[in-house]
């Protein structure tokens, strides 16, 4: 380029004299400047800033900026820290890859721009770059389009963040550990709306959707006239010329009548030019002038004359903007704690309670105490309680932006929802969100209560944060055992049962949480500000809260599960001082109960699937009635959603693993589903003991303890008793199935093996206790002189020498265990013979013979019969007169007689036999042991392949995924494909095969004719191919055994 310019200035260029050395002549500035304006828009730009004085040094500059530009690590000019990820134009990409290799990653992001329309790009990048001398390497997302030409890529928050870099913006310099970089700050460009800010940062989304507000707000909040807009026009004050891909600051004149410092908003006018401008807030200069940026973003030059209008102007008065209507303010709850509790006293009433089981005297003393407690009581939203003892923090594993689209709401929710999301905006509990997340709303219909069918419809909001939940970092919490709880809290004579008002919502979220939280619905996009239902670690922040609140409180007389507390007492005096203490605590914690849903003080109560009283503890009504109407299973689900059922009761049943051991062996992998007599008496016995409703007792320390064990050859079990009275009460049952390798055991070792495993499992009420054990194996009272081997039973005695206990004989038939670990194997049924299908009346003798005689074939062949018999053959059946068929049977060693179909049940015969959808060979099979006819088997190939049953439950093939190999990233020879073809015509050199080899990036092809296809042969015409081309990085194949 240089030496063009250069020839084409010659002919006007004089001689400079040695004494005019520091003077650029007239012809040296042409030069100077056709070179410039000659110059790729990006080299251009760096070339300005410096400013050369002369020709020559104008090149070197050029060439130096190229050369960086063009370098291996890619030098690249870089702005715009405002977006959370960083961009790289596609021209730079096309230039970087010319030079060194380029690492394609993949990316599946959403990219949206400021206006939250989807940015376009075609892939993501490793690159190297360098600022000054500090090489650097990032993440870039290659756009589809090419954008502002002044720049080469977009640096984000990203790039920010990895690489810890401070901007100061004092001294305008980047701070990246002891370096420091200076950096110039440009003015602010208009970009085009599909081109700019990526995910912008928060602040500059408010600061945008302040500005938005304005701009939608504007028609609706001032009002001018036709003649106002006429006489506000904006014009340039100048001529102007905009280059292609390049930016311009311009003066725009406006009415000299317009008062002068009045804030002022323009809005530019279309054009068909292809040039843009933004709207903007301006406060004119006293010479009627403002400054706005004009951009061209097209690859032709713009010229603009004077006074062309560019737009209009209009009065801004900000009280028109930021005062809504009264129908868009939101009223957020922002009372104080002394108000919130007023309210609280307010709405309370006594009879919220329901105490009418009381005589008169407790339940006027209990209503004391529960009124004097009001701060501890919520009926509303608006009272809630809310607590920042526990503060949830979500973490995710990226900082992309999830959207999802809203469900729709069912027009019989459409009203809760409208009066739901009103209610928790009023109590501050949601506010409006303009956050980049979004998460759908779904409306669960609550259970009806069944006493009153006219009741209205109510429903549970929750948010489906499914999505979210997938990048959220867990925070791991174990929650107690149920049954543990159960056992600590039964066997009390009065309980009480405390539930949370919207337990989760009474927890403070951190400010930076509530955006990643937020819904959005059919009335609009709104963010929590208490902790919402749905989310992955609601459950545990909140049961870490009830941990705290009710530290030190918790044991004997108070249990907790999630939000519901329960308390329980030998008398009401006992109850009151237990409930004042938890009140107190929640008070402290500003938690709130819900009166309506409190039972209290009642001598029988259902908590957590369990009946308790001062007897123990048992399944409660509603779950026994769940396992009385179970259906009986008809497939592998339903087995395991009633042994699912029934495992949460495994403690309330003797020798749980053997009895339901026949259905657990119908969930091992592979096992055909085959409900056996064995599957049927565990399901009748298992029902049998859940109706009876068993009940344990509650631990007495001050008792004996007993234990009981014993073993079959399918499973062991033990029984933790206490005695009182004479009377054996069970405490707790066990029982686990044996593996394989512990079925093998002899006899002996397996009630070993029971009594360790029981004993292991009470540790914690064995373990410094003089207990009883009892057992049907006698050898087993002298445990101490069994023989040590092998090393697992000397494991056993050792872990046994650590309990105190006597060991005592008891004979089987006084073993309650006895029985009940060997009732699975009682009446146990074999089944030698299954018919598979009833035969079709049709084929019975008597039809077929019938059908015969009236088949015109097979008649003719009959009567043939009657007259020769010696037919080689066919034969008629002396017994049934049936026409038959003499065949070789398949190992050819002797004959066998099949009846001869006639063709009207040929479709009867086959649909008979297919009746268990087996495959074409087995149901051929069955045919030919017993019929035929002519063309037998393609009959029942076209029957079996076109049976819709068949059709309709043929499994899908899966599709296999291979890699895919982006022909971008190769090159020639790296990627080949082989096949052969043949079998052709021998050729006159004995060869009737070739081998084709494609090069996938070039399709170039090479054929080798073969003699023949085996492995070795193939293997020795690919070494002379990779001889002459090398080695490739793929090779694609077929799955021919050739190849493999």
């Amino acid at each position: 380029l240089a030496e063009q310019v250069s020839s084409t200035t010659d002919k006007f260029s004089n001689p400079i004299d040695s004494e005019e050395e520091n003077i650029v002549n007239l012809t040296e500035k042409l030069k100077l400047s056709k070179f410039i304006e000659a110059l790729r828009p990006d080299i251009r730009v760096e070339v300005k800033k410096l400013g050369p004085k002369i020709f020559k040094s104008a090149v070197a500059i050029a060439k130096n900026i190229d050369n960086a530009l063009s370098d291996d690590g890619a030098e690249i000019n870089v702005t715009d820290f405002g977006a959370n990820v960083s961009l790289i134009q596609p021209h730079i990409v096309d230039q970087i890859k010319t030079k060194t290799k380029v690492e394609y990653i993949s990316r599946m992001v959403r990219i949206k721009t400021i206006d939250n329309t989807v940015f376009p790009y075609m892939s993501a990048i490793n690159l190297k770059f360098k600022i000054e001398n500090k090489w650097f390497s990032n993440q870039f997302f290659v756009t589809l389009n090419s954008w502002n030409a002044q720049y080469h890529a977009i640096l984000g928050y990203d790039f920010l963040q990895r690489n810890k870099v401070v901007i100061d913006t004092v001294n305008k310099q980047l701070l990246v550990g002891n370096q420091k970089f200076n950096f110039e700050e440009n003015s602010p460009t208009n970009v085009c709306s599909e081109t700019t800010d990526c995910d912008i940062s928060e602040s500059d989304k408010n600061k945008k959707e302040s500005f938005e507000q304005i701009n939608n707000n504007f028609g609706d909040k001032v009002n001018v006239s036709e003649e106002t807009f006429h006489a506000l026009n904006v014009k340039i004050a100048n001529n102007i010329t905009v280059q292609p891909f390049s930016t311009v600051i311009i003066n725009l004149k406006v009415p000299k009548n317009i008062s002068k410092n009045k804030d002022l908003i323009f809005i530019p006018k279309k054009n068909k030019l292809g040039y843009l401008i933004n709207e903007s807030l301006n406060v004119p200069t006293n010479a009627n002038l403002f400054h706005s940026i004009i951009e061209n973003n097209t690859n032709k030059i713009i010229h603009i004359r004077k006074n062309t209008i560019m737009g209009k102007l209009s009065k801004f008065d900000v009280n028109d903007i930021m005062s809504p209507s009264e129908s868009e303010i939101y009223q957020i709850n922002n009372l104080n704690l002394n108000e919130i509790h007023k309210m609280r006293r307010d709405e309370l009433l006594k009879s919220d309670f329901k105490l009418d089981h009381l005589n008169d005297k407790d339940k006027k003393d209990m209503q004391e105490l529960l009124i004097k407690n009001y701060k501890v009581f919520s009926k509303s939203y608006k009272t809630l309680g809310e607590t920042s003892a526990v503060i949830p923090e979500f973490s995710l594993l990226h900082n992309f932006p999830l959207q999802t689209k809203p469900y729709s709401i069912p027009l019989m929710a459409k009203k809760y929802a409208q009066q739901e999301i009103n209610n928790l905006l009023e109590a501050g509990i949601i506010e409006p969100s303009s956050s980049s997340y979004c998460f759908p709303v779904i409306f669960i219909k609550k259970k009806q209560n069944p006493n009153d069918s006219n009741s209205e419809h109510k429903f549970r909001m929750v948010v489906d944060y499914r999505l979210l939940n997938s990048i959220t970092e867990t925070f791991k919490i174990c929650l107690p055992k149920i049954s543990e709880i159960i056992k600590n809290i039964a066997g009390r004579k009065i309980y009480c049962v405390l539930d949370l008002k919207s337990a989760f919502f009474q927890i403070k979220l951190r400010d930076e949480d509530k955006r990643k939280l937020a819904f959005c619905t059919e009335m609009g996009n709104f963010q929590p500000t208490r902790l919402p239902f749905g989310s992955k670690n609601s459950t545990s922040y909140f049961h870490t809260l009830i941990s705290k609140c009710l530290n030190g409180i918790t044991g004997k007389n108070v249990q907790f599960f999630l939000d519901d507390i329960i308390i329980a007492a030998d008398s009401l005096c006992e109850l009151k001082v237990t409930l004042q203490q938890v009140f107190d605590r929640l008070i402290k914690f500003n938690l709130t109960l819900d009166p309506a849903k409190l039972q209290l003080c009642k001598p029988e109560i259902t908590y957590l699937g369990f009946d308790l009283n001062c007897n123990g503890f048992s399944p409660s009504e509603q779950n026994v009635n769940k396992v009385k109407n179970f259906p009986r299973p008809k497939n592998l689900k339903q087995v395991q959603m009633f042994l699912g059922m029934l495992n949460y009761f495994r403690i309330l049943i003797y020798d749980y693993a053997g009895i339901v051991e026949p259905l657990v062996k119908l969930t091992k992998k592979n096992t055909p589903f085959v409900w056996s007599v064995e599957c049927e008496n565990a399901f009748n016995t298992v029902q049998e003991i859940i109706l009876k409703k068993p009940t344990l007792k509650n631990f007495d320390p001050n008792l004996p303890i007993s234990l009981i064990t014993d073993a079959s050859k399918i499973a062991i079990c033990g029984i933790l008793l206490q005695k009182k009275d004479n009377v054996f009460y069970p405490l707790e049952f066990f029982s686990r199935k044996l593996t394989p390798a512990e079925c093998k055991y002899p006899s002996i070792r397996r009630e070993l093996l029971a009594i360790y495993a029981s004993v292991k499992h009470f540790h914690d009420q064995l373990l410094g206790e003089n207990f009883e054990l009892l057992t049907d194996a006698k050898p087993l009272t002298e445990y101490q002189s069994l023989d040590k081997n092998p090393e697992i039973v000397a494991r056993w005695l050792l872990y046994l020498g650590t309990f105190s206990f006597t060991p005592t004989h008891i004979p089987g038939s006084l073993n309650p265990a006895d029985f009940l670990s060997r009732v699975v194997e009682e009446n146990s049924l074999n089944v030698n013979n299954i018919t598979l299908f009833q035969p079709n009346d049709k084929l019975s003798m008597q039809n077929i013979s019938i059908e015969q005689k009236q088949d015109a074939i097979l008649s003719k062949i009959m009567n043939d019969l009657s007259v020769n018999k010696q037919c080689k053959q066919y034969f008629l059946d002396t017994n049934s007169g049936l026409l038959m068929i003499k065949n070789a049977h398949k190992n050819k060693k002797k004959i066998v007689n099949r009846i001869v179909i006639p063709k009207s049940l040929i479709k009867v015969c086959i649909e008979t036999a297919h009746a268990p959808h087996f495959g074409v060979r087995e149901t051929f099979e069955f045919i030919r042991h017993k019929y035929q006819w002519k063309g037998m088997y393609l009959d029942t190939k076209n029957f079996c392949e076109h049976c819709e049953k068949c059709l309709e439950n043929k499994p899908k093939a899966k599709l296999t995924q291979t890699q895919m190999i982006p022909k971008r990233n190769l090159a020639p020879g790296q990627c080949i494909a082989i096949d052969v073809v043949g079998k052709l015509p021998r050729s006159t050199d004995n060869k009737n095969f070739i081998l084709t080899i494609i090069d996938h990036y070039s399709r170039y092809l090479e054929a080798y004719p073969l003699q023949n296809i085996t492995s070795r042969t193939i293997i020795n015409c690919l070494n002379k191919y990779f001889a002459n081309f090398g080695l490739p990085k793929f090779l694609i194949t077929d799955n021919a055994t050739n190849f493999i």
